[in-house]
């Protein structure tokens, strides 16, 4: 009974760490309401710098513009109504659309906002930020983790560095309890940068805990990697040796 209560406790503080690891990161505004800073350049907003519009005329272009700058000031209605206009004026514009649904997803509108993902699906197939929020809304339900994740995997097919939709799918193994494709998820997120030293000592001292030596090694090892000067992870090496 002691072990299976101990297990239990492990795997709690598993899951907490990697929601909080996981929260700690995306708290730096992941989800920016600017045009500029949300990183679409590439596919769904249209470029300041003489890329051809993604809008049929020119005033959809304006009044997505307008959006923007009432999302920016925290008036979510006053900007869906400029979206919705946007799209109407502009039907086959598929980030009219994008943005209509993450309007209705800051309003937590599940409901709305997933029709609007699919539709911009429909425009554009390989629309992998739409399939991202598809699967964050739905991940929302435990009934729907399988259904989300899903959503999620077709997203990193298609951009497999998409870290929003990484860490989502990181947390859905997670609330399912596969700790280790939950770790994978997150590592791929968490591996390249300094700042998430302290992520990979704790996630060694967690390894470590559960005697899994080697795997904690390579976590303690990671974070001396990003983080020459951690002592307590040299010393954990020195201890494992």
């Amino acid at each position: 009974m002691k072990v299976l209560k101990s297990r239990k406790a492990i795997f709690v503080f598993v899951s907490v760490l990697i929601l909080l690891a996981g929260t700690a990161y995306f708290s730096k505004n992941r989800f920016r309401i600017s045009v500029e800073s949300t990183g679409q350049m590439d596919s769904v907003v249209v470029a300041d710098t003489g890329q051809k519009s993604l809008f049929s005329k020119p005033e959809a272009e304006v009044l997505f513009k307008n959006g923007h700058d009432l999302l920016k000031k925290k008036q979510p209605d006053e900007a869906l109504k400029e979206f919705e206009q946007a799209a109407k004026i502009s039907p086959d514009s598929a980030v009219a659309h994008y943005w209509v649904g993450m309007t209705f997803f800051y309003k937590k509108d599940s409901e709305r906002a997933i029709a609007k993902f699919k539709k911009v699906l429909e425009l554009d197939p390989k629309n992998f930020r739409a399939m991202a929020m598809i699967g964050k809304i739905l991940s929302f339900d435990r009934a729907k983790l399988d259904e989300a994740a899903k959503s999620l995997n077709n997203a990193l097919s298609i951009n497999p560095d998409y870290e929003d939709a990484r860490f989502d799918l990181g947390r859905i193994y997670a609330i399912k309890g596969d700790m280790n494709r939950a770790f994978a998820e997150f590592a791929l997120i968490f591996n390249a940068e300094p700042r998430f030293a302290l992520y990979h000592f704790e996630a060694g001292r967690i390894l470590e805990s559960m005697k899994a030596v080697d795997r904690a090694k390579q976590e303690y090892s990671r974070a001396l990697q990003l983080d020459p000067n951690m002592s307590s992870a040299k010393q954990a090496l020195e201890r494992l040796k």
